[in-house]
């Protein structure tokens, strides 16, 4: 039989766990990275939305306001739309050139 003490299993047991908390920090590095990249993907869509919906909605508004103010019922909010709905298509087009350009991070090196 071998003695319980000896130091070999000991350093023998401490490489292996070793090894496997490599193995695991390493796994758990590329589950990170993939599901920021989802996440920031979500993000983008996110945003792409919500411009176009909040640049249609702050037009309707505005074309409401100046509707009642000078009493032309349906032309200013009708112009006012349109122009939202133009602001949010702007917003989404530099909102897709600023994620185009963006340079990779960890690339070079």
């Amino acid at each position: 039989m071998t003695d319980p003490n000896e130091p070999s299993s000991t350093s023998d047991l401490h490489r292996r766990v070793k090894a496997a908390q490599d193995r695991n920090s390493s796994a758990s590095k590329e589950r990170t990275s993939t599901s920021s990249h989802v996440g920031s993907g979500m993000g983008v869509g996110l945003k792409v939305g919500v411009d176009l919906v909040v640049g249609v909605g702050v037009g309707g508004v505005i074309g409401w306001g100046l509707d009642w103010w000078l009493g032309t019922k349906p032309y200013l909010l009708a112009i006012f739309i349109i122009f939202g709905f133009i602001a949010g298509l702007m917003n989404v087009i530099r909102t897709a050139n600023q994620t185009t350009n963006k340079p990779k991070s960890g690339a070079e090196g």
